[in-house]
């Protein structure tokens, strides 16, 4: 059973294309990655399929009466920043609860007798049915409980990064889609979410595309990859080891095609270099067909290299020593009289649940928020570089 149709869906941002007339499609349960390098139009890829953004042509359509969500790579919730997750959740779930406040009145209604009063209360319990929301409230405790969201009267504004996309996850799954369209669902999230989405998608007979750069949660997931290179299509059934493998061989026969245009362009160029100024209409086939041999030898990837200048500075026996660090929002206390000396060389990993204060510790240790108390002892040669959740922010212009 086919759920989603895509025909030669091209974008492109000015002159830059970043798909050109792909075409593909999903079945039902298909659990598909969509693989290319960044910046090459895959969440521009998923946003189109989500209602967020346009092709400029091309057409592509869901089977008709499946439920299809959309979780972006960094989720706006609201623009609102007073509203809580209470009241963010009733709104996001405002169609659900729509038709359960229905039948709840038509339910009422129908103890009349009324005839027309019991065929309105068959049809709210067939939009029950059709939304499966007999146990809505026990889902939605179950599933927010499960994703770590407790505390109903927070405003989404104090929200760490990881609590905002396990909050998004939480209400995408709760809508129970037969279609699920993912820009990166693991980012930001601790491994508890990431091992309970593993085994949800593993369960489910839900169809799935995402976009991920989580090796382990892709290859354990899904059963088919989709290549977008070069603004082409390509698609590989089985898990991301298998699709390198094929990659690899691909890529391998390409540069040999590569490789024997690049010795015929040399040959060809030559003649056009010293062929007489009358054509006949074998010189002008042949001309032709030498410009397709350059397009082909000049198609190979051009290696870029990045240049960076570092300065160096020697690294003394003092690193950073933390000693009694407390931070506290209210009554929620984040760091209590934390103490550590950091040596030269550790690799240290910070694990913990989200907004439990992991992005804290380092805004702290880095001088971007002040500990409540506590001294923070850095040594007089080191450098931070800090490469914080939210990426690099760029000026618009």
């Amino acid at each position: 059973m086919n759920y989603l149709s895509a025909e030669n869906l091209t974008k492109m941002y000015g002159e830059r294309t970043l798909s050109k007339d792909i075409s593909f499609g999903l079945a039902k349960g298909d659990k598909v990655a969509l693989i290319a390098n960044n910046g090459t139009g895959k969440s521009t890829l998923l946003r189109i399929l989500g209602g967020k953004d346009m092709a400029d042509s091309g057409v592509f359509s869901f089977r008709d009466g499946i439920r299809v969500s959309f979780l972006e790579q960094e989720p706006v919730l609201t623009d609102d920043k007073n509203l809580t997750v209470d009241a963010f959740v009733k709104q996001a779930s405002a169609e659900v609860l729509g038709i359960i406040r229905d039948y709840n009145a038509a339910l009422a209604k129908a103890e009349s007798g009324d005839q027309e009063d019991l065929k309105q209360l068959e049809r709210a319990s067939s939009a029950m049915d059709a939304r499966q929301a007999w146990d809505f409230d026990r889902r939605l405790t179950t599933m927010l409980g499960r994703f770590g969201i407790h505390d109903l009267s927070q405003s989404l504004s104090t929200l760490s990064g990881g609590q905002k996309k396990r909050l998004a996850l939480a209400i995408t799954v709760l809508d129970q889609p037969e279609c699920l369209i993912l820009d990166e669902p693991t980012n930001h999230v601790d491994i508890g979410v990431v091992e309970w989405l593993e085994d949800y998608f593993l369960q489910s007979n839900i169809t799935l595309l995402m976009v991920t750069h989580d090796r382990y949660f892709l290859d354990r997931v899904c059963n088919s990859i989709l290549e977008m290179h070069n603004g082409k299509m390509y698609r590989h059934q089985g898990n991301y080891s298998f699709f390198l493998e094929k990659r690899a061989e691909r890529e391998a026969v390409y540069q040999t095609e590569i490789d024997k245009a690049g010795k015929l362009y040399k040959k060809e160029l030559e003649w056009m270099r010293r062929q007489p100024k009358a054509r006949t209409t074998k010189s002008k086939s042949r001309i032709d067909s030498f410009y397709d041999t350059k397009a082909k030898a000049h198609s190979g990837k051009k290696q870029s290299e990045l240049k960076l200048d570092v300065k160096i500075t020697r690294i003394g026996d003092k690193i950073l020593e933390l000693k009694k660090v407390r931070k506290s929002y209210g009554e929620r206390v984040l760091l209590d009289g934390f103490d550590y000396t950091f040596k030269k060389g550790e690799r240290i990993g910070i694990l913990g649940k989200n907004g439990c204060g992991k992005s804290t510790l380092l805004n702290i240790i880095t001088g971007r928020e002040e500990a409540d108390s506590g001294k923070i002892n850095t040594g007089e040669t080191i450098v931070y570089g800090y490469y914080n959740q939210a990426g690099l922010e760029l000026k618009s212009d």
